[in-house]
């Protein structure tokens, strides 16, 4: 083989290897961003039939905000509306670690409480209703999950709540 080759390769591997070192890194777009809700029934406050409706929502996991989840949650009735209800957002993050032996942290888990007011499906909510909101949540990378619970004492998720679960992936 000739010297030629040898530098010909020298420099073609040179400029490869500065091309790819001052390349910007590239995202990871490995999961899927919104993840909505299963469908979830619930009786008003105090076994309410005319306060029955449906709660629900997504969960956005932003690709330039790693390790969080963006919740959103809404509260719409069936016949009538301004009934009260609280929903609860239970969370478990699979992938963290048992027990971290060095800071004594414990799995990636919690609950996060919203107070919603329903607007009646079909209608336009008043000015001020507050029958929707987001939350952040902090939950670290990996696979987790989100169930919704409320405050009222008959819902689906207390029928089926693995059915009632969510689950996706944070990066």
């Amino acid at each position: 083989m000739s010297s030629s080759w040898f530098r010909r390769l020298a420099v073609t591997g040179s400029a490869v290897v500065g091309v790819l070192a001052t390349s910007p890194g590239l995202a990871s777009a490995h999961h899927q961003e919104f993840t909505p809700f299963p469908y979830n029934i619930s009786l008003g406050r105090g076994m309410s039939l005319p306060c029955a409706g449906e709660v629900g929502g997504d969960v956005y996991t932003p690709h330039d905000r790693p390790g969080i989840a963006v919740v959103t949650l809404t509260w719409r009735t069936f016949v009538t509306d301004a009934c009260p209800l609280a929903i609860y957002v239970n969370m478990n993050n699979t992938d963290a670690p048992r027990v971290d032996p060095y800071s004594g942290a414990k799995p990636t888990g919690g609950t996060w409480m919203v107070h919603l007011e329903s607007a009646a499906i079909g209608t336009v909510p008043p000015a001020g209703r507050k029958w929707t909101e987001q939350i952040a949540i902090d939950i670290g990378s990996g696979r987790a999950g989100l169930t919704l619970t409320t405050d009222a004492p008959l819902n689906t998720t207390l029928l089926d709540p693995a059915g009632n679960t969510v689950r996706f992936t944070v990066a």
